[in-house]
């Protein structure tokens, strides 16, 4: 096919298009719109549900990358030396920074009304230095009560709102109400027992433990545990637009050895499979998307070649060549099918994404988004436009193939 060609297939096309009915056409590429703005939103949505579940582990439970004690050649409960051990891993290039964490775990115990009749909630407690703490995680940016100091007393604890109570919260077993200035006492695994003034209360709409867990001074945690300059885990926090997560965790290893690593990723428990399990189906819809497209195509082309069979009779006798006719309704179907992908991509950038900032659906792990990358997007147009190039040229290929006087005399 050479350019004149080309050139016949686009004026027969716009000719066809433009003497159309208008309503037809706009029908056409409102139907095609909305198909490919569900395409985008749902996809959109379920890939940000997963995006938001792993930022949120990251932001306020695990960073990029959990050290932990030895396990080999014998087993060690502390990472000894920590800041040392920090500090090596913070001379590698795109480290963030790192912070420690004793892990204790506990009974909080709380008099409520100062009657005798205490509440008893389990929970994990977490020693803290709060000044590091800030820098590597988010939860200072969730209270809803008092305050995150960068300096806590040791005689000060904060706790979530799933082991206060309160605070829009839905658990079974809580403190019943507990507020910032009361005092708890915390039982520990290992016998001692503490009493706290609680300094602050925050709240984390995300899938796990967190949620309910309590923070003290890493001072304390020390005193507690009997132990000085170790830490529990380390956790690190990465640029990963400078190296990709495994190339850390192989930096990190030749720095430390004998310690244990593991990427947040692996700390997704039953939260990992909600992930792969949105991943999932945001393809299966997409897929069911692109196909309904299609399918709307394909038929309001083929419906719109079957009416035009004697101008296309008329066409193959006037020496149009067959491959030309069939070329004007792909770029028909093209026509259609850009249009629908600007329509549809302007109502979620333009609106729907704004609209979500405005009014934000809470989800478990917090507000709901879309999220998209360049490469998911342009798989999305790029599927839309296939399939607009098949379902415009399969009708035309059929009926173009008829007899030029069937297809005149019909």
């Amino acid at each position: 096919m050479n350019l004149t060609d080309i050139k016949t297939a686009f004026f027969i096309a716009y000719k066809t298009i433009t003497k159309g009915h208008k309503s037809t056409v706009a029908l056409i590429i409102f139907i095609l719109s909305l198909s490919f703005f569900n395409l985008m939103f749902v996809s959109g949505f379920l890939y940000g549900f997963s995006d938001g579940i792993m930022k949120s582990m990251i932001n306020n439970s695990t960073a990029h990358i959990i050290i932990m004690p030895q396990e080999e050649p014998s087993r060690k409960d502390f990472i000894l030396n920590q800041d040392s051990v920090r500090a090596e891993i913070q001379t590698i290039p795109g480290i963030i920074g790192t912070t420690r964490h004793y892990q204790l775990g506990g009974s909080l115990v709380y008099d409520k009304e100062n009657n005798g009749k205490f509440k008893y909630v389990s929970a994990p407690i977490i020693g803290v230095t709060q000044a590091e703490e800030k820098n590597i995680l988010k939860v200072q940016e969730n209270m809803v009560a008092g305050e995150f100091p960068d300096s806590l007393n040791d005689d000060e604890i904060i706790i979530g709102a799933n082991l206060a109570g309160g605070f829009g919260t839905k658990q079974t077993n809580d403190l019943g109400g507990a507020s910032v200035g009361r005092k708890i006492q915390v039982q520990y695994s290992n016998g001692i027992a503490r009493t706290y003034t609680i300094r602050g209360i925050f709240k984390l709409s995300m899938v796990g433990s967190v949620a309910s867990t309590a923070f003290i001074s890493n001072r304390e945690a020390e005193a507690v545990l009997s132990s000085y300059n170790s830490a529990s885990e380390i956790l690190v926090k990465v640029d990963l637009k400078k190296q990709t997560l495994d190339e850390y965790v192989m930096r990190i290893k030749n720095l430390a050895p004998h310690l244990k690593l593991e990427k947040y990723t692996a700390r997704l428990s039953t939260v990992g499979i909600l992930v792969t399990a949105f991943d999932l189906i945001a393809v299966i819809v997409s897929v069911i998307s692109i196909i309904v497209s299609a399918i709307t195509i394909f038929v309001m082309i083929y419906v719109n070649a079957v009416s035009k069979r004697r101008q296309i009779g008329i066409l193959k006798a006037i020496g149009i060549k067959e491959s030309i006719i069939e070329l004007s309704y792909i770029i028909q179907s093209l026509f259609y099918a850009i249009w629908g992908i600007i329509i549809g991509l302007m109502i979620i950038f333009w609106l729907v994404i704004p609209l979500l900032v405005v009014r934000p659906i809470p989800m478990p792990f917090g507000d709901a988004s879309l999220f998209y990358t360049p490469m998911g997007i342009s798989i999305n147009i790029a599927s839309l436009l296939v399939s607009g190039i098949l379902a415009g040229f399969i009708p035309a290929k059929i009926v173009t193939r008829e007899d030029i006087l069937k297809s005149i005399w019909g």
